[in-house]
């Protein structure tokens, strides 16, 4: 989970053109979306690392929906829009992202939500 929000972070440098002109409307949408895109991974990491290390239910769902919610349309909207030029310097690390993000999310899930296995039998004292 924390490499796919790395990952994420990656590819939120990679949507950044080398010259950014924030006069230019473009420009100030694209470095407000990689900002924002590094932020939301930024948060994603602190999830990964601490409370769902220690098992808590809640940041299944609070690493979840931003993958949903964020990563998905945007690697969608890339597909669609990004010209073939650039499609795979964009695209490439930020479709990682995803894919190591899901992998993550599917292993914690069957960790948090799964079958437990059984506990060590107690023996009944002499």
């Amino acid at each position: 989970m924390a490499v796919g929000a790395l990952s994420l972070m990656a590819a939120a440098a990679a949507i950044l053109p080398r010259q950014i002109e924030p006069g230019a409307r473009v420009g100030r949408h694209l470095l407000s979306g990689a900002l924002a895109i590094a932020a939301l991974s930024g948060v994603e990491l602190l999830v990964a690392l601490i409370p769902l290390r220690r098992g808590e239910h809640w940041a299944f769902w609070a690493a979840s929906v931003p993958v949903a919610v964020v990563g998905v349309p945007v690697a969608v909207v890339d597909v669609v829009y990004i010209p073939a030029s650039g499609l795979m310097g964009a695209l490439v690390p930020q479709l990682l992202g995803l894919a190591v993000s899901l992998t993550g999310l599917t292993l914690c899930g069957l960790s948090l939500f799964g079958p437990r296995p059984p506990g060590p039998r107690e023996t009944p004292a002499p």
